[in-house]
C-alpha cells in the first residue's frame, strides 16, 4: 500500500511507522511544511495509560519516549493566597520538539520518506504524484484539507469563551500547577508543568471580557508577556516567561480555543486518473480537546494506532479492506474522541466561569476543580489520594456542623460528603440526599390522596434529608392535566396538611413543595391516553374554570 499523511505532526508521524511496521514493504510518506525542527508549542502532557499504549505499539520509540519524559503526580492548586496539593494522577510531560524529533528518527529508521517545507497546496494533485492508495489529512486544527472537503466531514466548530497564551519558563514546577490570580479586570489562570530539564510550559488564560478590558488587544507581544510576569510573578521566582511564536506579532498569539468535531472522518476522492483513493483525517484534523485536560496528543495518537489495527486485522488485500477498516476507524474513534470531548466540554465551561467558583473556599473550590471533568468522582479520587480525600471530608463535614468530637470518633471512616448536613438560613436537612418525584397525574380535583401520602410518605421514611413534592398548580387553569394536584382550595390544603404532617411525625425529612403553573402547556391529557394533545372538545374534563364555555387549549385543536 502507498500511504500519503498530509501533514508532519504526531498523527502522521506516528501512523506512518506504525504502517512500515505492520508491512515493510508498504510505501509512506509524509509530508510537512515547517522544517524538522520547527515547533509552535511547548510541552505536551501524557497519562500513564496514554504511555502504555505506545508501549504496545511500538516498544522501540515507547522507550525512547519514556526515556524523554517528565514524570509527575501532584496536582498543585493556588487560590486565595493558599496551596492545596493532590496526588497519584500519573501524568508525563515531554517537549513537543523532542517528541516529533524522536518519532522523525523512528520514521527515517524504519523506511518511511520524509518531506520537510512541503505546502501542500492540493492533496489531489500530490496524491497522483505518489500513486497514493491512502491519503491522511493530519495538517492540523486549521486543516486546508477538511476545510476543501467540508461537505463530506461536515465539520462542527465552536470557538470557546476564553483567550489563551501558550508560553514557557526556566521555573521547574515539581507538580501540575494551577494558579489563580484576580486582577482589577477580572480572573487569569495558569496552567504551569514541567516537560525537560530547563524548562516548563505556561499557558495564561483569561475570558475574552477580562483581556480586552486589560488592554491586552492593544499590546505588543512583549507587553503582553510583560503583564502576565507581573500577575503570576509569584510562582515564577524571578524566572522570565518566553514565547516561540515569534512568527506571531501583538496579540495574535492570544487565541481562543476551537473545539473542532466532524460527523464523518473519511471522503472518498475520485482523482483525474480513475482511481476512487480515501482520504481520512486523523489528529487536531478530525477533533479537538482543550488542553486543561491535556489529550490532543493522545487523541493523535490513538488515532493512529487504531487505523493501523484495524487495517492490519481486515486480513485481506489492502485495496478489498480499506472500506471496511475505514468504516469500523470512524465508528470507534468518533465515540471514543466524544467521551474525551464530552469531559473537555465540562473542563473548558469550568475555567470559563472561573468568577463562579471564586467565592467558594479554597478546599471547596480544588475539590471542584479536580471533579470538574466529571470523570474523576470522589471514589476515583480516593483512589488516586485517599489522604487527601479524608482531609476534604472532615472539612466538609465540619463545615456542614459535624461535631469535632464525632470527627475525632470517625478517624478512619469519614463522614461521606453526601450524608453531611446541610444548611439553608434556618433550615438544617441530615443529609444532602433530596427526592424530587416527577409528576404522577393521580389527583382527582386537584386534591393529593392516599396514593401521594405513601408515595411521599415512603420516601422520606426511606432516609432521604428532603422530599420535594411534584408540581403543584396554583389555580384550575395552571394544570398541565386534570389530574395534576393543586393548592387553591381548602380541600387541597387540608390534603397536603395531611401527608405533612404525617411525614413530620414519622421521619426526620424534610418536606418541600415545587409552586408551578403550566402556562401554554395547560389544558392536556392524561400521559397515558395522548402524551402533550390538548383535551377533546366537549368531554368536560376542561383544566379551566367552568365560566369557559370552551377549553382555549380545545380552541387551538379544532384551528389545526
Amino acid at each position: 500500500m502507498r500511504v500519503l499523511c498530509i501533514g508532519g505532526g504526531p498523527a502522521g508521524l506516528y501512523f506512518g511507522l506504525l504502517m512500515k511496521l505492520q508491512d515493510p514493504a508498504n510505501e509512506v510518506i509524509v509530508v510537512e511544511r515547517n522544517r524538522p525542527y520547527d515547533t509552535f508549542g511547548w510541552g505536551v502532557v501524557f497519562s500513564d495509560a496514554t504511555m502504555d499504549n505506545l508501549k504496545q505499539a511500538d516498544p522501540v520509540s515507547a522507550a525512547e519516549i519514556n526515556a524523554a519524559f517528565n514524570h509527575w503526580d501532584d496536582i498543585d492548586i493556588h487560590i486565595g493566597g493558599r496551596t492545596i496539593r493532590s496526588g497519584g494522577h500519573g501524568f508525563i510531560g515531554i517537549g513537543r520538539k523532542r517528541l516529533l524529533n524522536i518519532l522523525q528518527a523512528r520514521c527515517e529508521a524504519l523506511g518511511v520518506k520524509l518531506v520537510f517545507e512541503t505546502d501542500v497546496a492540493d492533496d489531489q494533485v500530490l496524491a497522483m504524484q505518489y500513486e497514493a492508495d491512502l491519503v491522511i489529512a493530519s495538517d492540523g486544527l486549521n486543516s486546508r484539507i477538511r476545510t476543501r472537503y467540508a461537505d463530506s466531514f461536515e465539520p462542527d466548530i465552536d470557538t470557546r469563551q476564553c483567550r489563551f497564551v501558550w508560553l514557557g519558563t526556566h521555573k521547574l514546577f515539581d507538580a501540575f500547577t494551577f494558579a489563580f490570580e484576580k486582577t482589577e479586570h477580572g480572573w487569569f489562570q495558569a496552567h504551569a508543568y514541567r516537560f525537560d530539564d530547563n524548562t516548563s510550559t505556561f499557558i495564561v488564560e483569561t475570558p475574552e471580557e477580562v483581556w480586552r478590558a486589560a488592554g491586552i488587544e492593544q499590546m505588543s507581544q512583549e507587553e503582553g508577556i510583560a503583564y502576565c510576569e507581573k500577575i503570576f510573578a509569584r510562582y515564577l521566582d524571578g524566572n522570565k516567561l518566553i514565547s516561540n511564536a515569534t512568527h506571531l506579532r501583538g496579540s495574535a498569539n492570544w487565541i481562543r480555543f476551537p473545539r473542532v468535531i466532524c460527523k464523518h472522518w473519511v471522503h472518498w476522492n475520485t482523482l483525474p486518473d480513475g482511481r476512487r483513493v480515501p482520504v481520512v483525517l486523523m489528529g487536531d484534523a478530525a477533533h479537538t480537546a482543550h488542553f486543561s485536560i491535556g489529550s490532543g496528543t493522545k487523541l493523535a495518537l490513538e488515532d493512529a494506532i487504531d487505523l493501523a489495527t484495524e487495517i492490519a486485522a481486515s486480513g485481506r488485500s489492502a485495496h478489498d479492506a480499506l472500506p471496511a477498516a475505514l468504516g469500523r476507524y470512524e465508528a470507534t474513534r468518533s465515540v471514543e474522541v466524544l467521551k474525551i470531548q464530552n469531559a473537555a466540554r465540562n473542563s473548558t465551561e469550568w475555567f470559563e466561569n472561573v468568577e463562579r467558583y471564586a467565592g467558594l473556599a479554597p478546599e471547596q473550590f480544588a475539590y471542584s476543580l479536580l471533579t470538574r471533568s466529571q470523570r474523576i468522582s470522589h471514589e476515583n479520587l480516593r483512589v488516586r489520594d485517599a489522604g487527601y480525600v479524608q482531609k476534604f471530608e472532615h472539612w466538609l463535614a465540619g463545615q456542614a456542623g459535624v461535631p469535632a468530637e464525632a470527627l475525632r470518633l470517625r478517624e478512619d471512616k469519614p463522614v461521606p460528603p453526601m450524608f453531611t448536613p446541610f444548611r439553608v438560613r434556618g433550615v438544617t436537612l441530615k443529609n444532602r440526599v433530596v427526592v424530587s418525584p416527577m409528576a404522577m397525574y393521580s389527583s382527582v380535583d386537584g386534591v393529593p390522596g392516599d396514593f401521594h401520602l405513601v408515595h411521599l410518605g415512603s420516601r422520606a421514611l426511606g432516609g432521604a434529608g428532603m422530599v420535594v413534592a411534584e408540581m403543584t398548580c396554583v389555580s384550575p387553569d395552571a394544570r398541565i392535566t386534570p389530574a395534576c394536584p393543586g393548592l387553591w382550595n381548602d380541600a387541597q390544603r387540608d390534603a397536603w396538611k395531611r401527608i405533612v404532617g404525617f411525614v413530620h411525625a414519622n421521619s426526620d425529612a424534610r418536606i418541600a413543595m415545587q409552586l408551578g403553573h403550566a402556562g401554554r402547556k395547560g389544558s392536556t391529557q392524561l400521559g397515558w391516553e395522548a402524551m402533550d394533545h390538548p383535551l377533546p372538545h366537549g368531554t368536560g374534563r376542561c383544566c379551566r374554570p367552568r365560566r369557559f364555555r370552551t377549553c382555549p387549549a380545545s380552541r387551538r385543536y379544532r384551528a389545526k
